[in-house]
């Protein structure tokens, strides 16, 4: 899907999957037939590799390390990772121009800005030995409760270039926040959401992942409020509610295989893109 969107929007570096060496691109399954897709008709080269696992606490991000490889890529002059539990809203090629640096990664601004946490749902690597060297060496010192984003702020939080989380993440959260200081940067600034989402070009699922079915009474509890509308009209503005909901019927309308694959994406001789 985020290949689909890519071609979509005309982004110009290449793409290759980094898949899991198990499956093969031949075989007669789900998995075969997207790989096989991917490579016809979205111009997408494979690349198996071995996915990082470790003992964890949450087996959810046991496999979080395998987005590290992208460090490793010494073959690319830079790297452009996002998590896969996302939307590409538009095209980002123009961070492929940014000056020099190891690592750019935008600010978890939802946690607020006290820590100065990164987030590694977006980062733009120049990949070298000795980066990937020193991450590897944390990954196998990790704690159970250490995973990418925590190795990550270990090793760079002080030195890495800070990407503005506006336009580069958007959380599908923030639509259901009661405020919205920590992302709009200010706090008597108005939020309206169609400006929001018109600005911004990666969306991140972060409400729960969204090729899950959700049963309607949950979906009906969690969706966004509406609120009376004081500024203008005086009536109920259900926006931030009507564009949540359509960010999941978009996913399931642009679904049209169901599938446990893990994916990986990568770019071209000069740059790289990767989804985890």
């Amino acid at each position: 899907m985020i290949f689909e969107r890519l071609h979509r929007l005309q982004s110009q570096p290449d793409r290759v999957l980094m898949y899991p060496s198990h499956l093969d691109p031949e075989m007669d399954s789900i998995e075969g037939g997207l790989l096989r897709k991917m490579h016809a008709q979205y111009r997408v080269r494979l690349v198996p590799i071995d996915v990082q696992s470790r003992s964890s606490s949450d087996v959810t991000w046991a496999e979080s390390y395998t987005k590290l490889l992208a460090f490793n890529q010494t073959q690319y002059a830079r790297v452009l990772s996002l998590d896969s539990d996302g939307t590409i809203l538009q095209a980002m090629d123009e961070l492929f121009l940014l000056p020099p640096v190891p690592v750019a990664m935008p600010r978890a601004y939802w946690l607020g800005f006290d820590h100065r946490l990164l987030t590694s749902a977006v980062i733009l690597i120049q990949p070298s030995e000795s980066e990937f060297g020193s991450i590897w060496e944390r990954i196998q010192v990790a704690g159970k409760s250490d995973y990418d984003m925590e190795i990550l702020n270990d090793l760079y939080q002080d030195s890495a270039m800070v990407l503005p989380h506006r336009p580069y993440i958007l959380l599908t959260g923030e639509f259901r926040s009661q405020t919205h200081a920590n992302y709009l940067g200010a706090p008597h600034t108005r939020w309206d959401p169609d400006l929001v989402l018109s600005e911004a070009k990666f969306l991140h699922f972060s409400d729960w992942p969204p090729w899950r079915k959700t049963p309607r009474p949950v979906m009906n509890k969690e969706q966004p409020a509406c609120h009376n509308d004081t500024t203008q009209t005086g009536m109920q503005d259900c926006r931030s509610r009507e564009l949540w909901l359509g960010f999941y019927r978009d996913f399931a309308e642009r679904r049209q295989v169901r599938s446990s694959i893990f994916v990986t994406g990568v770019s071209l001789p000069r740059w790289y893109l990767q989804c985890v």
